[in-house]
């Protein structure tokens, strides 16, 4: 006797295809969201994250805006050096004043400026030494520096004036002094003039001899301090009298360029 079906189907049949359904649209689901997070604008994520951020974490979005704060804001400029600051014949100035204090030569070498100006006097121990007219190594070396900072000032520079000087001494019956002190003058210029940092047509060599003295000629002090050379480096635009800033100096008159009105030329008395 034949057996009868079963009523039904087999159990289960449709709840395994409802589960696989399930799992790839779930699966479609997470690839969109990848491919809408690889393609989103850059400044919307951050918004977005920022928003989070505020919202979930105060301390934590105070810390990033402080930090986004320090990266925009430009870097703070380097202090400018006393140096850089410095205009016109002051870098000249500081150079020399530099070597002279390094080198203890405070003594031996005098150093002023102005606005108008830098004025250095050479005692005879530092250029030359008794009748010679062969520039010391002391002289040559800090003619160096004078040389360098010439160079850097070239534009600044109006005028190079050399001045040469020497001693009376009674018992001295010799005629050389006008000549000695232009032969020394002219050569710390053609030692300056070979160095070819500046043009040649703004140095100037004088020799005063034994007429401008600045001492006592009757002690050895007062005739060792008027043996001497002399540089007056004028600013550009403002051209002053070499012989007349002598002068004053001699008489203790300060020069003032206000009230003063010199001609572009040098005057020898």
């Amino acid at each position: 006797m034949a057996r009868k079906k079963k009523n039904g189907s087999g159990g289960g049949g449709a709840s395994w295809m409802e589960t696989y359904s399930d799992m790839v649209t779930l699966l479609l689901t997470f690839f969109i969201m990848l491919y809408a997070m690889s393609t989103i604008d850059a400044q919307k994520y951050a918004s977005i994250v920022e928003s989070f951020t505020k919202q979930m974490n105060p301390a934590a979005y105070q810390q990033m805006e402080e930090s986004s704060e320090s990266e925009d804001k430009p870097p703070e400029a380097e202090p400018i050096s006393e140096e850089e600051e410095e205009g016109d014949l002051d870098q000249l100035y500081t150079m020399l004043r530099h070597y002279i204090d390094e080198n203890n030569l405070e003594g031996q070498v005098e150093l002023q400026k102005s606005e108008e100006y830098v004025f250095i006097r050479f005692s005879d121990s530092v250029t030359f030494r008794g009748y010679s007219d062969i520039l010391e190594i002391k002289g040559r070396e800090i003619m160096d520096v004078l040389a360098d900072g010439l160079q850097i000032v070239d534009k600044y520079v109006e005028e190079v004036i050399i001045a040469g000087h020497t001693a009376e001494v009674e018992y001295d019956k010799t005629d050389i002094d006008r000549s000695l002190s232009t032969d020394r003058a002219n050569v710390v210029l053609k030692y300056l003039e070979n160095k070819e940092v500046i043009s040649p047509a703004k140095y100037l060599a004088i020799g005063y001899g034994l007429y401008s003295p600045i001492a006592d000629n009757s002690t050895p002090e007062g005739r060792a301090k008027n043996r001497r050379v002399e540089i007056y480096i004028s600013r550009k635009g403002h051209p002053i009298s070499y012989t007349k800033l002598i002068q004053d100096t001699i008489n203790k008159k300060p020069v003032n360029s206000e009230n003063t009105n010199f001609q572009q030329t040098t005057i020898i008395d």
